[in-house]
């Protein structure tokens, strides 16, 4: 069972910048030697590059906050 952003905070006790979510982009990012945030187009770029505005002082909403729940036909039986 995942955390909840609620769970996260209670335990870190510091304020949240930014979610990154789980994708298979980071995974090829690292494969190919090059920064998942250089991956353009991607949730994943998009979400390093609203932790970083945030953490410029940047006023931009939280996204990525929901887990994508896979299908049961994948989480039975794996896949993409």
């Amino acid at each position: 069972q995942m955390l909840s952003l609620e769970d996260i905070h209670e335990i870190l006790r510091t304020p949240l910048i930014g979610v990154i979510p789980e994708s298979e982009v980071v995974l090829q990012a690292s494969n190919q030697g090059q920064p998942a945030i250089h991956m353009q187009g991607t949730d994943v770029a998009e979400a390093y590059k609203d932790v970083i505005g945030r953490f410029l002082g940047e006023d931009k909403p939280m996204r990525f906050t929901e887990a994508v729940k896979q299908s049961w036909f994948k989480r039975v039986f794996g896949g993409k």
